[in-house]
């Protein structure tokens, strides 16, 4: 085989290469913009209403509440520039309780960010469902990061 045959091929190979991954990353971005896409719906739904449509704290609500609602926007600012992921997830599905959140029962988050707690461990269809929507929410949580 001559040399400029096999340089053919190689750039072909890298060519292809290249390619494949290019697309692979143009899926995932929209893959990642699909899923904070869904965030955002769920926050608009069930969070603007203290939190404020950007996240800033000021919502309708807001001003008739004791404590004012967090400004959504600061929590990586807060925590060394980084998203407390897991933290926040906590927060979400009611093992880590916020005081001006209410019950886990109040009408705000219900059952939809909540597995009852003989289906934490097991894998069930409304238990994935719960953890997609909560995945969803952080996703565009993270995403309004000032």
């Amino acid at each position: 085989m001559n040399n400029s045959r096999r340089v053919r091929q190689i750039f072909s190979i890298m060519f292809m290469t290249l390619t494949f991954l290019h697309a692979n990353a143009l899926m995932s971005l929209a893959q990642e913009d699909t899923v904070i896409e869904g965030g955002r719906y769920l926050y608009k739904k069930f969070c603007a209403t203290c939190h404020g449509g950007r996240g800033h704290g000021d919502g309708p609500k807001a001003s008739s509440l004791k404590i004012p609602p967090a400004n959504l926007t600061h929590l990586s600012k807060i925590n060394g520039k980084k998203f407390p992921f897991w933290e926040t997830y906590r927060i979400i599905d009611g093992r880590e309780q916020i005081t001006t959140h209410g019950p886990r029962d109040m009408p705000v988050w219900g059952v939809w960010f909540q597995i009852p707690d003989d289906e934490v461990s097991t894998e069930t269809q409304w238990a994935d469902q719960v953890r997609g929507r909560i995945w969803q929410l952080l996703a565009y949580l993270e995403s309004i990061q000032e």
